[in-house]
């Protein structure tokens, strides 16, 4: 597909229009985008279980052993069932929504984009002086006393190309007919600000949005789930029979959950921001990850998924807590009755914007909540040694 256009400013570049070569020469990076995900999710999942195995930094553990095996109320095998049958019920959806939009990364207009970035970066330039003035500032003098202070300088495009940026430009505000004969009638800052844009500012935008609506999304459904006794029993009980998180847990959800909230809510996300398959395949990754690492149960200073913020391991797993969890939902783990159970910690991934405008940041001192951990490991121990005599009778 070959295109040209034209405006007041200059002739833009012509551009064909033909798919994006793939990552890997023998798979497209759509299905590269259903994979990818999963396979992170296994391979994160293994190297945690691998840890747990061998004991390692034992010290960063959140629950011992004894913990994982006397408080969940549901079984490794029957996680590992319904996590694999959500994973290939949401690929073959995505195989159907990538047949159905015929889903493909086209490239080819790169320099046109760029030119177009620079016409907006040359308009805004032009408003320059317009915004001095709603400042108080009289442009036309400024310009003259800019002029005087580069009376030095050699206003010719020539030597505009060969001056440090500042003066570079310095020079484009004042003399803005040296534009012409530039990079598709820009000047060089201009290009290199349109190149910044589009391949720095607009991708971390699209990203930005993507972020945003996600944890929107799931903080409220993730809300409402705990606000309502019938929609937390009947969709979200599952996932809080775990009260131990380990990291293949971490989408242990019933279907009807994983769809409304991980399906539809990340399908919005990536229209919303319009970002590309590739983009795509990195956000579905990472998020995946992050996911698992947030139920990993371990508080590594080193991982750097637990530096993006305080939606970290610890933060979540105190939502999985029977004193961090609201009083009207149901409690099965008779191990630690809830002293007080503030609605808490319902943001997931990335942020807890949410959880602090709407204030159900766990209100906890961290005195309180180490004394609760270290409440639970004591009563876990002991159920455990009990458990032990009465095998041994």
């Amino acid at each position: 597909m070959l295109n040209q256009t034209t405006t007041e400013f200059t002739v833009f570049p012509t551009y064909s229009l033909k798919p994006v070569p793939p990552l890997v020469p023998w798979v497209s990076d759509f299905h590269l985008s259903l994979v990818l995900p999963v396979a992170a999710y296994w391979l994160m999942s293994l190297v945690f279980w691998h840890i747990d195995k061998k004991g390692y930094f034992s010290e960063y553990r959140l629950h011992t052993p004894e913990e994982f095996k006397q408080r969940n109320r549901v079984t490794v095998a029957e996680v590992l069932r319904s996590v694999l049958i959500q994973q290939a019920v949401q690929t073959a959806l995505g195989l159907f929504l990538g047949w159905a939009t015929d889903a493909g990364d086209l490239c080819g207009r790169e320099e046109y984009d760029i030119a177009v970035w620079a016409g907006r970066v040359h308009r805004a330039r032009d408003a320059v002086p317009w915004i001095l003035t709603l400042v108080g500032v009289d442009a036309k003098t400024l310009g003259r006393q800019i002029d005087v202070y580069t009376t030095s300088f050699h206003p010719t495009a020539a030597a505009a190309a060969e001056e440090k940026p500042l003066v570079a430009l310095m020079n484009s505000f004042i003399y803005p007919h040296l534009n012409d004969g530039l990079t598709y009638g820009f000047a060089p800052w201009e290009i290199w600000a349109a190149k910044t844009i589009y391949w720095i500012l607009d991708p971390a935008a699209r990203f930005g949005i993507a972020i945003f609506f996600s944890d929107s999304w799931q903080y409220f459904w993730h809300r409402a789930m705990h606000s309502n006794k019938w929609i937390y029993r009947n969709l979200h009980a599952h996932h809080h029979k775990i009260y131990v998180p380990y990291a293949f847990g971490a989408f242990y959800n019933t279907l009807t959950e994983a769809f409304l909230v991980d399906t539809i809510g990340t399908t919005l996300s990536l229209m919303l921001s319009g970002l590309t398959i590739r983009q795509t395949m990195f956000f579905s990754t990472i998020s995946v990850m992050k996911g698992v690492d947030d139920h990993c149960g371990y508080r590594l200073p080193w991982d750097p998924l637990q530096w993006l913020g305080e939606q970290d391991t610890r933060f979540h797993d105190v939502h999985h807590q029977s004193w961090g969890i609201k009083e009207q939902t149901e409690h099965t783990d008779s191990l630690i009755q809830p002293e007080t159970t503030p609605q808490s910690n319902y943001s997931q991934l990335y942020t807890t914007f949410w959880d602090h405008v709407c204030g159900t940041v766990c209100d906890k001192s961290e005195e309180e909540i180490a004394r609760l951990y270290a409440k639970g490991k004591m009563i876990a121990e002991e159920a455990e040694s009990q458990r032990n005599k009465e095998k041994e009778t």
